[in-house]
């Protein structure tokens, strides 16, 4: 073997002559766990990677071979199976080297080709790319993955990496890497259970993006520094004590740390001062076995209060990535909260690497949890792909199982299924089979009988009632409040392959019912409206608008507030006042405000002003449809904040009750809000069916917490199957 540098030559003929000495950083974990055959892999991967960057720099002016091998040390860290640190030395070759993947077939195999090939094309999307050409790059990435979840691992490696040099980028660029961090590869580590990653990854992204309000939290935190790691050591041992005073001699208690991001979110979210959220003490208990963690909280609980509704068990019914621990929070020393989670070392383990903590090549089938659950949504892929009409929806699929909020919910027969919150018994069907999502006509929800728009929590059970015929016809108001990707797609793929008069009828009627919520008629809109209307939407005829409509390739809400918009309904019906908003970038006071009607924004929400040249400020809820596309590519919708003065204004938001269809209940919702001392500006009911009708209310509130009292006293009633707030949501 050599260490001289090899000269450049074609890399078809590569052979074991060449070998190059693994770097001491990356030959040390390597060690740790493989064996002599499986490090002289290594050891040729990275010799070909050697030979095919040679002459190449990083922006910093070192080999670019230092970053490869930076991956593979991650990767190793990991202890991931040989072909996914041959992959990670080798993930630029094809993009960056003019290296063929027969080549990589060649010499290392099939699999290490398809997991560098899979990276090559994760690395091709960028934010700023037009929107199909980057679809159709994250959407190869994407069936990489469902084929192999290594590929997955390896470009996080890769990105940790980049996040970590990224100093050394032109300013522009490290921005959009930062945002497609936090948007993209974030939820994806998260996705896969692969927690220490995905915190390492929203922490320096959100360092980069937000530098002086990192800088700012740094040192309010160090400068309560001092007097908390006192308070943390006490609560610490004193767990400690009385966990062994009560035999689980084995345990170990470690004081929680946040860091910087999640403090800054709860910040945003929560709308809680900064001494509030620090305020809270974390405490992580490791223990040896399922039982003592059961133990171990039944003995915290004996010494300190805790607090109602905060106890969750994630060991029974673990999150959807694998994630497994018991959490509650209690009050210590008379006076502080603490939020204790409870895991044995495995359970740690896992919740740290995810996936990679249980690989396969080397692990029981039974031992295999994590790596399971991200490979079954990952196979999902596949169908999603099927389903969708073209890659722009695939990826907007993709994007929306992302997000890791999410309800459990028990089938008649007691399995569990994790869905995003929000969900609804549609989406629960799909869940279970997409046959059983096209055939849904009725639901039970804890064994009485719902309507199949109600919205799920956790611990329900759900059972789906089907009909026998083998053609129902699927309404595409559907779409306007299922919220998994797997039901989107099903739908829209039923939808497709309906009649177009079929389609057309459905679609009309949609757009009725929607126009009626505001009292509008599709007959009001004549001539130059609605061909104004029907400009500003993108198509050229009614009829082809209704039959897109009826084949879900519109979503009827949507649609229905461009025609708002056409008759200038917004402008006679949006709130309007005086009210103090700061930009993030600049300070606006004394500024007319139009709330957007589409949202109902209201004090508390995470908001985005518009700049409207005919309407002055337009504010709308951040996760409004109308302004998520636009976010970070029109310089004229921007983050805003509220000021204190924004506590005095009432603001109007939007109710939906679903209620059993009797005489006498609108009544009795109606003096809900009286007794409260609340406006109801509009009310409209509609009739599901013979057993369910839905009120829809504007009501005027003070703020978001407001809103959610209201919500909880109106659920509180028997006749009430459910009462949720409308936002125009993505």
């Amino acid at each position: 073997m050599t260490d001289k540098a090899l000269p450049s030559k074609s890399l078809n003929n590569f052979s074991d002559k060449d070998l190059q000495r693994l770097p001491s950083y990356l030959s040390a974990p390597v060690k740790s766990y493989l064996s002599k055959v499986e490090i002289k892999k290594i050891q040729r991967a990275y010799t070909f990677a050697y030979i095919a960057h040679d002459g190449q720099k990083r922006k910093d002016g070192s080999a670019y071979i230092s970053h490869p091998v930076a991956v593979a040390k991650i990767v190793a860290e990991l202890k991931m199976d040989p072909d996914s640190i041959c992959a990670a030395l080798m993930h630029d070759v094809l993009e960056d080297c003019d290296i063929q993947k027969t080549i990589l077939e060649k010499h290392f195999g099939k699999d290490v080709a398809h997991i560098v090939d899979g990276v090559s094309k994760l690395g091709k999307i960028h934010m700023q790319d037009k929107a199909e050409t980057n679809a159709n790059n994250f959407q190869k990435m994407a069936l990489a993955m469902a084929n192999d979840v290594r590929v997955i691992l390896v470009k996080l490696a890769d990105r940790i990496h980049n996040m970590r040099t990224i100093d050394f980028m032109p300013r522009y660029k490290q921005i959009i890497k930062s945002k497609e961090t936090l948007e993209m590869y974030a939820p994806l580590a998260l996705r896969v259970g692969m927690i220490d990653i995905k915190n390492e990854l929203e922490e320096r992204a959100f360092r980069c993006i937000h530098p002086l309000r990192a800088e700012m939290l740094d040192s309010a935190i160090k400068k309560s520094s001092g007097g908390r790691k006192k308070i943390i050591e006490k609560i610490r041992k004193e767990l400690k004590s009385n966990l062994q005073n009560n035999n689980i001699k084995s345990a170990a208690v470690k004081g929680r740390e946040k860091n910087v991001y999640s403090i800054y979110k709860k910040i945003k979210t929560k709308h809680k001062p900064f001494s509030e959220i620090l305020d809270v003490y974390g405490f992580r208990i490791l223990v040896d076995s399922v039982d003592e963690c059961y133990r171990a909280i039944g003995i915290i609980h004996n010494y300190y209060a805790p607090l109602e509704n905060r106890f969750k068990d994630y060991i029974a019914i673990p999150k959807m990535n694998g994630y497994q621990a018991l959490h509650t929070t209690l009050l210590a020393l008379d006076a502080f909260p603490i939020e204790v989670q409870v895991q044995t070392r495995s359970m740690f383990d896992t919740a740290n690497r995810g996936i990679a903590a249980h690989w396969g090549y080397k692990v029981s089938e039974k031992a295999r949890g994590p790596e399971l659950r991200a490979n079954k949504w990952l196979s999902g892929l596949i169908e999603l792909y099927k389903n969708s009409k073209n890659s722009t929806e695939f990826v907007e699929s993709i994007k929306t199982d992302l997000d890791p909020k999410e309800v459990f919910i028990f089938s008649p027969k007691g399995h569990i299924y994790g869905l995003k919150t929000g969900a609804t018994p549609i989406d629960f069907a799909y869940a279970i089979h997409e046959d059983l999502g096209d055939t849904i006509i009725g639901c039970k929800v804890n064994r009485k009988e719902a309507p199949i728009n109600i919205v799920l929590e956790s611990g329900q059970t759900v059972e789906v009632i089907t009909s026998k015929k083998k053609e129902i016809i699927i309404d595409p108001a559907w779409l306007n409040f299922v919220v998994t990707s797997k039901a989107r797609s099903g739908i829209r793929a039923r939808l497709r392959k309906q009649k177009i008069s079929s389609a057309r009828k459905a679609g009309k009627l949609m757009l009725e019912t929607e126009l009626k919520r505001s009292g509008l008629k599709l007959s009001d809109y004549k001539g130059n409206t609605l061909k104004r209307v029907l400009k500003s939407i993108g198509v050229t005829s009614l009829t082809k608008l209704v039959t897109e409509l009826g084949q879900g390739q519109r979503t009827g809400n949507i649609v229905a507030e461009r025609f708002y918009e056409g008759l200038q309904i917004r402008k006679d019906s949006t709130d309007q006042s005086i009210i103090p908003l700061k930009l993030l970038d600049k300070k606006i006071e004394g500024v007319t405000v139009v709330f957007a009607k589409c949202c109902r924004p209201v004090f508390g929400d995470e908001i985005v002003a518009h700049s409207d040249t005919e309407r002055g400020i337009v504010i709308h809820n951040k996760i409004c449809k109308q302004v998520v596309p636009f976010l970070s590519k029109d310089s004229r919708y921007q983050l805003a904040l509220w000021e204190e003065d924004g506590k005095s204004h009432t603001y109007t938001a939007k109710l939906k009750v679903t209620t059993e269809n009797k005489v006498g209940v609108l009544s009795e919702v109606l003096s809900i809000f009286t007794r409260e001392g609340v406006n109801v500006v509009f009310v409209n009911t509609n009739a599901i069916d013979k057993t369910f009708a839905i009120i829809d209310l504007e009501i005027e509130v003070n703020n978001l917490e407001h809103i959610e009292t209201l919500i909880i006293k109106v659920s509180a009633k028997k006749f009430i199957s459910s009462c949720v707030r409308e936002i125009n949501e993505t």
